[in-house]
This record gives structure tokens, C-alpha cells and sequence, in this order.
């Protein structure tokens, strides 16, 4: 790998590390196989990989825009403004978790008193990361980064709520399902076990 451009021993690396586990697991089959879906992926083929693999990295990247040869290829089917736009992270926008229109359950997870509560938090900090966010530019790294901590504070508050304690927000409390064996059905517990 020595002999080989710094952009293909990367592209290298990345296939062989960053792809398998984590682009194709937890982005790529979890989530297609979630919604009964086969995935092909036509960058994956065998024949397409080995075409690719013997570019010159100048077709591959040109300054700082990636997949140069494919970006020139989408322009003759795609409008020029979508075959040259800027790159974005796969993933839902959260941005309405920490702007005006924040639901109340998310406020309710990142208020003082659910964070006190829990303890996994600096309080002061992610009061900082909210604002800091508010102040970012849309699209820009930085507010990617803030943003995807702030939705990770999110998601470990609901998860306490869900399942040690359902006094962080409004939300309903996960409630665990008892299989009735003699009659093989999925049935409620009672919320309170009979006394006596």
C-alpha cells in the first residue's frame, strides 16, 4: 500500500474498515432488513469496485469535491445544482428538536430538574450546547457535530425515562408484555399486582 496514492490507500482503508461495520450494519442492512427490505448497492459490485479501484485519484477527486467521475456522469440525467451540491451526512434532520418549535417532551428531557435526575450530564454544558446550536449555521460542521451530541443527550434521557424512571417528561412509560403460555398470546401485566 505504500506505492499506492494517499487518496486510494484511504478509499482502501475505509472499505475495508469503515464500510462493513458501520455504513453497511447499522446504516445499510439494520435498516433496510427493519423494514423487510434487500438492499442492493451497485457501488458494491464486484466488477463496478474493480473499475473504480483502477481510476486515477484526479477522476476520483478533484480539490476538495469527491466523486468528481460520478458527479460528471449524474449531470447528464440530474439537474446541475443537485449533481454538484454540497455533500450531507445520511441521517434525519433534528434540527427541530432545539429550535423554536422544540416539542415539549424534548424540553422536558433536557430541563434542569430531568438532567439533575438522571446525573449523566453536565447540566451547564448542555445548557451551552442548546444555545451554541441555535447560533451555528445551518449545514455547517460545527452545528452537525453539537447537534448530533445534543440528539445523543435526547435519546440517553428518554431511554432512562422509558425504562428507570417515567417522571422525566409526558410521555407514556414503556410497560413490559407478559406471554400467557397456556393460551400462547401476548398479554398486559396489571399495572398493580393484587394484594393478599
Amino acid at each position: 500500500m505504500r506505492k499506492w496514492h494517499p487518496l486510494n490507500r484511504s478509499l482502501y482503508i475505509g472499505a475495508r474498515v469503515h464500510l462493513p461495520g458501520l455504513l453497511l450494519n447499522a446504516k445499510g442492512d439494520r435498516v433496510a432488513m427493519h423494514s423487510s427490505v434487500e438492499t442492493r448497492y451497485p457501488f458494491l459490485d464486484e466488477e463496478v469496485f474493480q473499475f473504480l479501484s483502477r481510476l486515477q485519484p484526479r477522476l476520483k477527486m478533484k480539490g476538495m469535491r469527491d466523486k468528481y467521475l460520478l458527479r460528471l456522469l449524474s449531470e447528464r440525467w440530474l439537474p446541475k445544482s443537485i449533481a454538484w451540491r454540497r455533500k450531507a451526512m445520511f441521517r434525519a434532520p433534528f434540527d427541530s428538536f432545539h429550535t423554536k418549535d422544540t416539542p415539549p417532551f424534548v424540553e422536558q428531557l433536557l430541563s434542569e430538574e430531568s438532567l439533575r435526575k438522571t446525573g449523566y450530564f453536565n447540566i451547564q454544558a448542555v445548557a451551552d450546547a442548546r444555545q451554541s446550536f441555535r447560533a451555528l449555521m445551518s449545514g455547517s460542521p460545527q452545528r452537525a457535530w453539537v447537534e448530533m451530541g445534543l440528539v445523543g443527550i435526547v435519546a440517553t434521557q428518554l431511554w432512562y425515562h422509558l425504562f428507570i424512571d417515567n417522571s422525566l417528561c409526558d410521555l407514556p412509560a414503556w410497560e413490559a408484555a407478559a406471554i400467557n403460555y397456556r393460551e400462547n398470546k401476548l398479554v398486559r401485566k396489571p399495572e398493580h399486582a393484587p394484594v393478599g
